[in-house]
């Protein structure tokens, strides 16, 4: 079934305030969603984070370059 919102979440050298930003949008009263995370190759210790989370909610993308928001 498909998810009445999806919420983007663009990450780029936001290791300190990723788990708060995402434990803000998983812990929604609303639930049908699915949040999209983009790792634009983060330098930081995002991909870390991202890997502590298992919630079929999530969908990851990484990068293999990055290219800024835009694109």
């Amino acid at each position: 079934m498909i998810p009445m919102v999806s919420v983007l979440m663009p990450v780029y050298k936001t290791a300190p305030y990723l788990r708060e930003a995402m434990d803000s949008v998983l812990s929604q009263t609303f639930t049908d969603f699915e949040l999209i995370v983009l790792n634009d190759c983060s330098p930081d210790n995002a991909e870390e984070i991202l890997d502590t989370y298992d919630d079929v909610r999530i969908v990851r993308y990484k990068g293999v370059k990055n290219v800024g928001l835009s694109n």
